[in-house]
């Protein structure tokens, strides 16, 4: 199978005007904000304006937020933010505000909302959970006010905002993996990806992107051409040989700095495994499993030995 990057403008036209699959009732519509997980992650290049290049297989999962929009008739600030966790901003800091901002000034929205944001992936983690939060709040403002904006705008616009946006904005809308490139923005949708359990075991760390981003070295760790093996197994479409060939470059650097990292890709892999990586910049590790019978007790025993570390059974949004 040949693939080719293309920009969030050339997707394919079907794509051009899906909305929200939530219809709203009344004067509120409730969304939900799907976690990813990085099947690969390669880093081919620093850019001369800063960012790296990279070429990422992303995959949605079905952990998930869930914010709830509701038009107010009047309130002390056009946007208000609440959410289930106390040290989280609700403020210009947050996403979620930043995305109702940018929309609402380019549509010329003058009615205030209010925002009610359930947070259960966790934060800090590689999971992207604050982007998916960014993509759904775009996806339920332009459901909420009929803005009929094509999910390929929505896409430009939330490539504004983050670069894991556009990719959720396409898994929050119809699920799946997409193969990305450039800082991530440049998506290919790929075939839907076969059933599994999965689990995501979070320690309590929050891992700084930007630190490791900067501890990259460009001679060990800067790679390109992997990624056909990787393709090859994802093409079987067996769950074994998509298991065996996960990479992600951050993994060394990472646990490197938080060794509790490669010590629970480990404790899965023991627990019977079929593969086990780190998502993103980390913390969090995900892991294949053939059943969810094996994956729970994968989990069981894991919890006992990982004091606070979360651990969740999940399968691929499909």
């Amino acid at each position: 199978m040949r693939h080719s990057s293309q920009n969030v403008s050339s997707l394919p036209k079907e794509l051009h005007s899906l909305q929200n699959p939530r219809l709203p009732a009344g004067g509120f519509v409730e969304v939900d904000a799907f976690a990813k997980i990085n099947l690969f992650l390669e880093i081919v290049r620093k850019r001369s304006d800063g960012y790296h290049d990279l070429v990422s297989v992303m995959q949605a999962v079905n952990l998930r937020d869930s914010l709830v929009i509701q038009k107010l008739d009047s309130a002390a600030s056009p946007i208000q933010l609440n959410t289930n966790i106390s040290n989280l901003p609700t403020c210009d800091k947050n996403l979620v505000v930043k995305a109702a901002k940018l929309l609402m000034r380019e549509y010329n929205i003058t009615q205030p909302i209010h925002i009610k944001l359930t947070k259960r992936i966790p934060i800090g983690a590689g999971l992207g959970g604050g982007s998916s939060d960014c993509a759904a709040t775009l996806h339920g403002l332009n459901q909420l006010f009929d803005l009929k904006i094509p999910l390929d705008k929505l896409m430009d616009i939330g490539a504004t905002l983050g670069a894991d946006v556009p990719f959720c904005l396409l898994a929050n809308s119809q699920g799946g993996a997409a193969l990305a490139r450039g800082i991530g923005e440049k998506l290919t949708p790929l075939p839907a990806h076969p059933d599994c359990s999965i689990v995501l075991a979070c320690p309590p760390i929050h891992v700084s992107t930007k630190k490791i981003f900067n501890r990259l070295k460009r001679d060990a760790q800067y790679t390109n051409g992997k990624l056909d093996k990787f393709m090859s197994a994802y093409e079987t479409q067996d769950i074994a040989q998509i298991a065996k060939h996960f990479q992600n470059t951050f993994t060394s650097i990472t646990s490197g700095l938080y060794p509790q990292i490669a010590t629970l890709i480990t404790g899965l892999q023991k627990q019977g495994a079929l593969g086990a990586e780190m998502t993103g910049t980390g913390s969090a590790v995900f892991a294949y499993f053939h059943n969810e019978n094996n994956a729970r007790k994968a989990c069981d025993i894991l919890r006992a030995k990982y004091i606070g570390t979360k651990f969740f059974v999940t399968a691929p949004r499909i």
